[in-house]
């Protein structure tokens, strides 16, 4: 979600466990995702921002020339989530649907009291650009923080191709994957799905 560091080396060294997916010949599949190796007293080598090799510290040979070391005692080290189907853009709140929703509103009187998905295309339509990608600064520095390093984020609740466009612009200058959702509903300037003139993908990116 953020620039990857400068090239070079940096070891995390003395690392009470280090917790990984079990095996490294080929993708996990199956019941064999669930499994995972724990390596006590490890180590984690990175170069040009990515990892070269993790094991135990007894097995880590002298490494010439400049090396950044961590301390990683006391801590365990763990693969950083990948979240790849998030809605990390977008304008407003829900928190009155969700108290709407609590006493028993079903999904049509939300809508009805002006809630739902279309209020908050209503609020990402007025935030801008520059307001989304506040938006999208905001989701991602709370995903950073429980430890999700790359995230996939979607639009869809511009709903017209000004909003849209803006919303994948945001997402991908903040450091996050952009994917281009089509309509979560049908936008308010069209009176129902079958109206002829709602945009499809053709129109949005013609």
């Amino acid at each position: 979600m953020s620039a990857e560091p400068a090239p070079g080396r940096l070891l995390v060294r003395d690392v009470a466990q280090l917790a990984t997916p079990a095996g490294s010949d080929a993708p996990l599949r199956g019941a064999a995702l669930g499994h995972t190796d724990v390596i006590e007293d490890a180590y984690v080598l990175c170069e040009g921002g990515r990892i070269r090799a993790a094991g135990r510290m007894r097995d880590l040979g002298p490494l010439d020339g400049d090396v950044i070391e961590v301390d990683g005692r006391g801590k365990c080290a763990i693969p950083g989530l990948v979240d790849c189907h998030t809605h990390a853009c977008f304008g407003g709140d829900r928190v009155e649907d969700f108290s709407l929703r609590a006493r028993g509103a079903s999904y049509e009187e939300l809508h009805a009291a002006g809630g739902g998905i279309l209020s908050t295309v209503r609020a990402t339509r007025a935030e801008g650009e520059d307001g989304l990608r506040g938006a999208v600064r905001r989701h991602l520095g709370w995903m950073r923080r429980g430890g999700t390093t790359t995230v996939e984020a979607k639009s869809g609740y511009g709903l017209d191709r000004e909003t849209e466009l803006a919303s994948l612009r945001a997402v991908r200058a903040e450091g996050a994957v952009p994917t281009w959702l089509g309509a979560h509903a049908v936008a308010p300037e069209f009176p129902d799905a079958d109206a002829g003139s709602f945009p499809t993908s053709a129109h949005v990116f013609r």
